[in-house]
């Protein structure tokens, strides 16, 4: 994707932080590199500069660029000194792994009340709490049973088609007032609930890898929260950390 499509679920704002990301890890813009100005950007991509300006907010929030007064904005220089594990490469990793992969919704209903994990890291159920489950497959197999809990109110409805296939992120950026600009997981080995156990096809109590990611807003507010179950004798979790292109 290089243009923005206006007909498209996803705003127009983050179809260019996802443009400027993918240029930015391309190596044209490098490490401490200038960025074109918000009326160039906004030129350049046919866009509003408040839509512009809330791109280069999402960015800087990733650490992607910084903006510095009376000069510009600027790409970062990457941090390598923390783990980062990226849920939306599922797919990916199977794929090179030559396994077929498959998303199956489990389901999806309206929640009240928080999981109590979900309570303990400040998370407030605002008007409710839209909650949908997915199993995981790798040729067939089960792999990974995810558990997503997220701020959402009645009235926006939600295609099945984006449950499937659509990062979290993206989900609640587009249905909610929220915008996710960061992200906190956590890895811990656990035993598997007689639930995900029937879903894994494995022995309730069993080891797993329990991933618990939170996505929160520019001010620190968590919104989202998916937890994933992981049988560790069919997957592992990498944490690969590179320099952008160009940088030193």
């Amino acid at each position: 994707m290089d243009r923005i499509n206006k007909n498209l679920f996803t705003p127009p704002f983050y179809q260019l932080a996802t443009i400027l990301e993918q240029r930015i890890l391309a190596g044209e813009f490098k490490p401490g590199e200038s960025l074109p100005s918000e009326n160039d950007l906004g030129r350049e991509y046919e866009l509003s500069r408040t839509t512009v300006r809330k791109c280069l907010s999402l960015l800087a929030e990733r650490g992607l660029i910084s903006a510095q007064q009376g000069r510009g904005t600027f790409v970062s220089r990457p941090s390598l000194d923390r783990a980062l594990f990226v849920m939306e490469e599922f797919t990916a990793k199977m794929a090179q792994e030559g396994k077929k992969t498959g998303h199956r919704l489990v389901h999806v209903r309206f929640r009240k009340e928080l999981p109590e994990f979900a309570q303990k890291i400040g998370m407030l159920p605002s008007q409710g709490i839209l909650y949908y489950c997915r199993l995981l497959s790798a040729d067939g197999e089960a792999v990974a049973v995810e558990h997503k809990y997220m701020c959402y109110k009645k009235g926006r409805p939600i295609l099945e088609n984006e449950f499937q296939y659509m990062a979290f992120s993206e989900i609640i950026a587009i249905h909610t007032d929220f915008l996710p600009v960061r992200s906190q997981a956590m890895l811990t080995a656990e035993s598997v609930s007689e639930f995900d156990a029937k879903y894994l096809q494995l022995v309730p109590g069993a080891p797993v890898l329990r991933l618990q990611q939170v996505l929160y807003t520019g001010d620190d507010q968590p919104v989202g929260i998916g937890v994933f179950y992981y049988r560790s004798d069919r997957y592992s979790l990498i944490s690969d950390i590179q320099p952008l292109k160009g940088g030193r």
